[in-house]
């Protein structure tokens, strides 16, 4: 007999092993079927002991152990995915379960297809990861001659993307010639699909392109050599779920596990990435070009318009109305950018200057309008509810929309050109995957129509158009992020570089350095800068952000604050709280640590005994 101990995968469960009795040892790493709280679950293999070496802890147990029925067709993951679990479960201040379960694609810890078959690797030891700064076509292109060349070598390579369209996109720029070993995994595809992908997965006649999302990167094949991370500074690789992993940090992991060669690819890589390759701890792919020649001309138009009394800004320029009546005379195609969705990012009272919020997360709800309704929206939680008419502390009824959304500009523009067609695409009208290749293929197809778009809409933009228009640039300057900076400079390279006319920038404000390295494009600058910034003010990667968020009364708030500032007294936290209104109250906490110190046991130690309402979170985006 053997005592067998078993990590569970499923969440919310935050056990971190169960222990059973086996008369058949499981090799480490073993996915097998589990009795949980009178129901069956899938659980991974983390140690088998005979009962005969284990006498003294079963003494000392104060519970009896259950038995594993015996399991046929069991597959194991491989040891760089457990050893990659531990590790991020260190990182992150999770358990390795909660890790485990994550990792795993979804259709296989779900049971929907069992882990795909595969042998031991046998890679040699990579090289650093490798940084490649370029446009989307010369990435491509680059990418192209590497499948053919790993293929040369009897190497799978895997690309990740970070949505369904961008992987729909890649496949039609990779898979010319090579059709039969193109295999797509992504959360676009039905169930038939993602069952086919699985097939394929299994036969190792040749090497294959495995183009995935997120959440198939972990996938376990052996002959995968090569790792290219496409689009590495988009948003979507961060989970939105606990334990919050980002998919970046899980790859350049695994990959020294695995022994895998990994390519980081973007027009504008993070700051991280620049700074480790600046320093030769990452290295560089190709040549790296000092300067992107990109097709787009960048305009920048100072308005200089002021509001008065109830006259708010004005929307559009006329340097704008005539760039897009022009375009459209041509028959061409505007993309207007919109920062911010719905009709207003904010809604105030003018008598009290209460703001709406969204008592889960604290965030000002925006305001949008559909089906005839207003509501508000919280883009942090998701939270809907039906937009109010008075103030709930005053009862006055002087709400008034503060800022610019995607709904106001639509209705503005519809009005000065009541006969274009124009394409809303944001949150609720591309709301899912089909609706949204549906609004994008209707742009594109009608000649001299218009198209205003949130970000969402970035990965979508496949065809360039004739002129691009940023609608408010100050907005962008306003979001509560730590890497607005670089985010602005992206957001502008890439709408130069989906551009073949003119992207004219509108602002209030005068233009400066930032804007001139979009125009230029020019980053090497912007790069200097930003990394004297962090290194003075210890922003990522010079320290290591451990964020924590929770909610609740103020009596449930204050104790956990009260626990936090005893128990980590040592690590110097930084305590504040969301702006309070009603009985909710949203709380924060931020710890610096200096990155070579990170991961600290103690601390560690510290962060999983807190309760779990408690959410923590690592070098997040946003800290307020």
């Amino acid at each position: 007999m053997f005592v067998i101990e078993v990590i569970p995968l499923k969440r919310g469960v935050h056990i971190e092993s169960l222990s059973y009795f086996s008369s058949v040892a499981y090799p480490r790493g073993t996915i097998i079927s589990i009795p949980l709280r009178n129901k069956e679950a899938s659980g991974i293999v983390i140690d088998s002991k005979e009962v005969s070496g284990a006498k003294a802890a079963l003494r000392a147990a104060t519970f009896s152990l259950r038995k594993l029925p015996t399991q046929e067709d069991t597959k194991a993951l491989s040891p760089a995915f457990i050893e990659t679990a531990y590790e991020l479960a260190d990182l992150y201040a999770a358990s390795p379960g909660a890790v485990m379960y994550q990792l795993l694609p979804p259709a296989v810890r779900e049971g929907e297809v069992p882990l795909p078959h595969t042998h031991e690797s046998t890679n040699e030891t990579p090289d650093a990861p490798q940084v490649l700064q370029a446009t989307t076509d010369e990435r491509f292109l680059a990418y192209r001659s590497l499948v053919r060349e790993t293929f040369a070598h009897a190497g799978s390579v895997l690309l990740v993307v970070p949505t369904a369209a961008q992987a729909v996109d890649a496949k039609e720029r990779l898979s010319k010639g090579i059709q039969d070993r193109v295999i797509v995994l992504s959360t676009a595809l039905t169930k038939k699909q993602r069952e086919k992908a699985y097939a394929a997965l299994e036969d190792f006649c040749k090497p294959k392109l495995i183009i995935a999302t997120s959440s198939y990167a972990m996938l376990e094949r052996h002959d995968i050599t090569t790792v290219v991370i496409e689009n590495a500074y988009s948003h979507n690789y961060r989970d939105r779920t606990r334990p919050y992993l980002d998919t970046r940090q899980v790859l350049k992991i695994h990959a020294r596990e695995s022994k895998r060669q990994l390519i980081l690819g973007d027009i504008l890589p993070r700051t991280e990435e620049e700074i480790f390759r600046r320093d030769e701890t990452y290295a560089t792919f190709g040549e790296h070009a000092k300067r992107l020649s990109l097709p787009g001309k960048l305009v920048v138009v100072e308005m200089k318009d002021k509001p008065h009394g109830d006259t708010p800004f004005t929307l559009f320029s006329r340097k704008a109305l005539n760039a897009i009546r022009r375009t459209l005379d041509e028959k061409g195609h505007v993309f207007l950018f919109a920062p911010r969705r719905g009709i207003a990012p904010v809604v105030a009272c003018l008598d009290c200057g209460f703001i709406f919020r969204d008592p889960e997360s604290g965030a000002p709800y925006s305001l949008l309008e559909q089906g005839g309704k207003r509501w508000f929206v919280s883009g942090v939680s998701g939270t809907r509810v039906r937009a109010a008419d008075t103030c709930p502390e005053c009862t006055g009824w002087r709400l008034k929309e503060r800022g610019i959304g995607i709904q106001h500009i639509h209705k503005e523009l519809s009005a000065l050109l009541p006969d274009v067609p124009i394409t809303l695409f944001d949150h609720t009208s591309a709301n899912t995957f089909k609706k949204a290749n549906f609004l994008i293929d209707t742009f594109y197809k009608k000649k001299g129509s218009i198209m205003i778009g949130t970000p969402m809409v970035f990965p979508y933009l496949r065809e360039p158009v004739d002129t691009s228009i940023i609608v408010n640039t100050d907005a962008l300057r306003a979001t509560p992020t730590w890497r607005v900076q670089e985010e602005i400079l992206w957001t502008l390279l890439f709408l130069r570089e989906k551009t073949n006319g003119t992207v004219l920038v509108q602002t209030r404000m005068e233009p400066d350095e930032l804007i001139e390295s979009a125009r230029t494009g020019s980053v090497d600058s912007f790069y200097t800068e930003e990394q004297a910034l962090r290194k003075q003010f210890k922003y990522p990667p010079y320290a290591h952000f451990i964020h924590l968020t929770w909610q609740g009364t103020r009596a449930q708030t204050e104790q956990i604050r009260t626990q936090i500032e005893a128990e980590f007294i040592m690590y110097e936290p930084l305590l504040y709280k969301a702006p309070t209104f009603g009985k909710n109250v949203t709380e924060y906490a931020l710890i610096r640590r200096p990155t070579k110190d990170w991961p600290d046991s103690r601390l560690l130690a510290l962060l999983r005994n807190l309760p779990p309402s408690v959410r923590i979170v690592m070098n997040p985006d946003r800290i307020v």
